[in-house]
């Protein structure tokens, strides 16, 4: 009288993780569908940094099947609580524990990824209208939130360790602003990664003007040997972002937000007015593969696959300058003269290759913007047709830009 029930595929459930480097072999799907590309026909995709790993259907299936098996799983489907589910909140902070900074879960709140987590942050620091000070170079999340509020972006020099702290005390006293966003580890779209010496001097900086710094560390995870975050350095100062996205899969859209205890219901509000609260059952495979492993397996695969890439890079593109980083999942390219970085793009589009122009990161629409582009080297797609990508895009390069219009006329 209990009803039909249908098996799982295969003939046991799968094992736990024991330890991050296994992984049980997946059982083919029955009938299943084919998963549908978002990527355009005919072109190479090289302007996201979307992490992707062949592992990722068993592991996925496996965490589902687990997450099945629980009783109880109508709690995954109501309204959790604004801040997130402790059990939530205290995996983010054994994770965020892997940086080197020591943060109670009660200090944390579970995001839809650290795009949401800026949109919190922004909404509950700056007024409208009010300035917020970047980096000369920022990504285009940055740009849609400021509008959204709206504020006003300064833009901050930046050298070959990232934002400098001369530049920012200057900024900070000709504009009065009180918030400095940066993104001091694998900065996107430079790589530039700061030393301890020059996170500190931030943070003198920061103390000096009592500044509230915003800390974006998505890509963090993925350096092996870093120096620490700047929220450990000044943490009753400093709002602290993290996410899943670029260190284990981006469409769980989970993400972190630390703060000084003092903000938290600020930050509280500022989530509840965006969107009540979250969705549980992603935050749980998230919480599921912190706890055995798995999420700690997914960045050092991630590690050594850019690595591999980078080396890829570096060699298509020897005898240019280019700025990566072993862990980065992308790099940074300066175009030869007489290239323009938008004429670049629209031409290595044509070749069928998509990547970023530098002025999609420029925060104050300067006339003259540097001439470098931002190529993805992220694990989709595969090897191979990266360096297809590679190989054009060099191949453009070299013709230069007279020859190419004179072939496409």
């Amino acid at each position: 009288g209990r009803g039909t029930f249908v098996k799982p595929n295969g003939a046991k459930q799968p094992d736990a993780l024991p330890d991050v480097y296994r992984l049980d072999s997946a059982a083919p799907d029955a009938g299943a569908g084919e998963i549908v590309s978002l990527a355009t026909p005919g072109v190479i995709e090289l302007s996201h940094n979307e992490p992707s790993l062949p592992d990722y259907d068993a592991l996925l299936r496996r965490s589902l099947q687990q997450v099945a098996a629980k009783r109880g799983l109508q709690h995954l489907l109501g309204y959790s609580r604004t801040l997130g589910d402790p059990a939530h909140r205290a995996a983010a902070a054994q994770w965020i524990g892997r940086t080197g900074l020591a943060v109670a879960p009660e200090q944390l709140i579970v995001t839809a990824g650290a795009q949401q987590a800026l949109a919190i942050t922004i909404n509950a620091m700056a007024m409208p209208n009010e300035t917020v000070m970047v980096e000369s170079l920022t990504y285009g999340g940055v740009h849609e939130n400021a509008r959204l509020r709206p504020v006003r972006m300064e833009a901050v020099a930046m050298d070959e360790e990232g934002l400098r702290p001369d530049a920012l005390a200057a900024a900070a006293k000709r504009t009065g602003s009180r918030v400095v966003l940066v993104q001091p580890t694998i900065h996107n779209p430079t790589t530039a990664t700061m030393s301890l010496q020059r996170r500190e001097d931030i943070v003198a900086v920061a103390r000096r003007h009592d500044l509230t710094i915003i800390e974006d560390d998505v890509y963090g995870f993925l350096v092996r040997e870093r120096a620490l975050p700047l929220a450990a350095l000044a943490p009753e100062r400093t709002v602290y972002i993290a996410s899943a996205s670029k260190c284990m899969a981006p469409g769980l859209r989970v993400g972190w937000l630390a703060a000084p205890p003092a903000l938290i219901e600020r930050f509280a509000d500022s989530l509840h007015a965006l969107s009540v609260n979250n969705p549980r059952l992603n935050q749980e495979i998230v919480r599921l593969w912190i706890e055995d492993g798995t999420a700690a397996y997914l960045v050092e695969r991630l590690r050594e696959e850019a690595a591999t890439r980078n080396a890829m890079a570096g060699e298509a593109f020897a005898g240019l300058t280019m700025r990566s980083n072993p862990a980065s999942l992308h790099c940074y390219l300066e175009l030869p003269e007489p290239w323009r970085p938008n004429d670049f793009t629209a031409q290595a589009l044509g070749q069928g290759v998509r990547i970023a122009s530098c002025t999609s990161f420029v925060p104050d629409n300067r006339p003259n913007p540097p001439p470098w582009v931002r190529i993805s080297l992220a694990p989709a797609p595969g090897r191979e047709l990266l360096a297809e990508g590679l190989a054009r895009l060099r191949g453009l390069i070299d013709r230069g830009p007279e020859t190419r219009r004179r072939a496409v006329v």
